[in-house]
């Protein structure tokens, strides 16, 4: 496993920026090397009921970055296994949103940050609208509302709710869900399923052809 410690209670800052892409790289650098992972993100999220500025003093460029190297991670040859501690706020709840299997603390909430402009309008806006439906995306993107732990799992957007003490239980329940299925073939399916909402049924299918042609050919030479 390459676990990354993510500290995502504060605003956007290089180092922050800097701990998810060398989660990426470590990732591909195994797969490059003929070697398998699971990529376990331990993130800090906020204490309950506080709250910051998100992204902060920032440029756009730093955004960019930031954005880039959530992209990066949800890119990977690699399943991606993400544990908060403490409020999916912000930084939290977007990365929650680009992992595969995704746990939150019980009594804990998931947020999207705000200020008086309204919620910040990041890509994590345009992942909600592809994985929790319209009723839920509105309440996070559009209304500013929290959702519980427990809301937030039974909407898709989350896999476990857990107690304190099962954290080392719920990231092992995670990886055995990946089984022996290659990273790769992980990230060819991620990609399908993040491509589908923006492309034409003609356009998708030479991808899915693509993609069973590949996994036909590994049955054939498993046999």
């Amino acid at each position: 496993m390459i676990t990354t410690e993510v500290a995502a209670d504060g605003a956007l800052a290089p180092e922050l920026t800097a701990s998810v892409l060398a989660a990426a790289v470590r990732a591909e650098d195994a797969s490059a090397a003929g070697g398998e992972c699971v990529v376990v993100l331990r993130i800090g999220g906020a204490a309950p009921g506080s709250r910051f500025a998100w992204p902060g003093p920032v440029s756009v460029g730093d955004v960019n970055k930031w954005e880039g190297a959530l992209r990066r991670l949800e890119q990977v040859p690699a399943p991606v296994i993400a544990l908060v501690d403490g409020d999916a706020y912000g930084p939290a709840a977007e990365l929650l949103l680009v992992a595969d299997y995704r746990i939150m603390a019980a009594g804990t909430v998931f947020e999207l940050a705000a200020s008086e402009g309204g919620v910040w309008p990041a890509m994590a806006v345009y992942r909600l609208a592809g994985q929790a439906g319209g009723g839920p995306a509105r309440e996070l993107a559009v209304l500013g509302r929290a959702l519980s732990a427990e809301r937030t799992r039974d909407c898709g957007l989350v896999d476990a709710v857990i107690e304190p003490g099962a954290e080392a239980d719920s990231i092992a329940a995670g990886a055995v869900l990946f089984g022996a299925v290659s990273g790769i073939e992980i990230a060819i399916r991620r990609r399908l399923l993040l491509d589908a909402p923006s492309t034409r049924f003609e356009d998708a299918l030479g991808a899915h052809l693509a993609a069973s042609d590949r996994a036909l050919r590994r049955e054939r030479t498993a046999s």
